[in-house]
């Protein structure tokens, strides 16, 4: 008997913390989000259909780590500028790889903190933190979770008009003034 095997395609972007690396992956009518640490793999699915919100919100680490960059290469540049011989070698060695490091976290955009919300849970996707890379899962994504989602129907009846008057219960008649 042969079994259908589920494909999945890799999201962009990856998270780690000090123990563990998360990745997202597209399945056909679900996300899946693997955590793995110390050789053990998690996997959660998220059902398009029961995506409620992808919340993005910028975080101030990015500004933070920025500031952290630009005072080591200015402190390094200034230290190069007093120094002579190869103590200035080595001081502009430093000050160069912290500009380097500067000019990178520059170059991958802001850092966000991603959250996927469903009607049970509130789940963080570590694996989407800068700004392009979770603008680029979300273009991948939303029309699937507007695909899965289109045929649902509407949970709440419209609004009524102004001035328009409520239905009768069942049961009791209606008295309109004539």
């Amino acid at each position: 008997m042969a079994e259908d095997k589920v494909r999945y395609k890799r999201l962009p972007g990856r998270g780690a913390s000090l123990l563990e690396y998360h990745h997202l992956y597209l399945g056909p009518d679900h996300l899946l989000k693997v955590s793995s640490m110390w050789g053990q793999e998690s996997y959660k699915r998220f059902y398009y259909r029961d995506i409620q919100a992808v919340v993005i919100r910028q975080t101030p680490l990015g500004d933070i780590a920025t500031a952290f960059w630009a005072f080591l290469t200015v402190l390094f540049l200034a230290l190069t500028l007093a120094a002579t011989g190869t103590a200035q070698i080595v001081l502009g060695s430093f000050a160069g790889l912290f500009l380097l490091a500067l000019l990178i976290h520059l170059a991958m955009g802001r850092t966000v903190k991603t959250i996927l919300r469903t009607a049970v849970q509130v789940e963080p996707m570590p694996s989407l933190y800068r700004l392009p890379t979770a603008r680029q899962v979300m273009r991948r994504l939303q029309p699937l979770i507007e695909e899965a989602q289109r045929d649902l129907a509407p949970r709440f009846a419209p609004a009524p008009e102004a001035g328009a008057q409520a239905p009768a219960e069942p049961g009791t008649e209606s008295a309109l003034p004539s």
